[in-house]
């Protein structure tokens, strides 16, 4: 990627009972990575933006790269949940089967009154995770528990 991709960017949710999930499509597998990072901010945010005050890297382990981008998304949740790290912008330096995955993430501060309309997500499930190319490029979908 170029140049770290910037909220908001467009992604479609998916109908899931008791669950909330999101599909991106990317010209790359790093842009569809970056899109889901963004789209998880949107759910967690409602869409309000957040003041980019600082940047934090991201790693996860090798794995398929559904698995990959689970992980990277487990780790989000796990920064908003415990620094209320909200992220603005996403640029992905390295992704893939044997490498994992390198994310630099500028962030904000998650606000709860600018953000009160965002969604309570418990996890990041594995469970009907795609990350994958078709005619179009790379598509990835995650489902969040709600």
């Amino acid at each position: 990627m170029a140049a770290p991709l910037r909220r908001p960017v467009p992604y479609a949710e998916l109908d899931h009972t008791a669950d909330a999930g999101v599909v991106v499509r990317g010209e790359s597998k790093e842009e569809a990575l970056a899109r889901l990072v963004l789209a998880f901010a949107d759910l967690v945010t409602g869409g309000a933006p957040a003041r980019e005050s600082g940047e934090v890297s991201l790693r996860a382990e090798p794995g398929d790269l559904a698995a990959v981008a689970v992980d990277v998304l487990r780790e989000l949740l796990y920064r908003f949940e415990t620094e209320g790290l909200v992220p603005e912008s996403c640029e992905v330096l390295e992704l893939g089967a044997e490498q994992g995955a390198l994310v630099r993430v500028g962030a904000g501060s998650y606000d709860p009154e600018r953000h009160a309309e965002g969604l309570a997500l418990k996890a990041v499930t594995l469970h009907g995770a795609r990350f994958e190319r078709d005619a179009d490029g790379w598509v990835a979908e995650v489902v969040f528990d709600v």
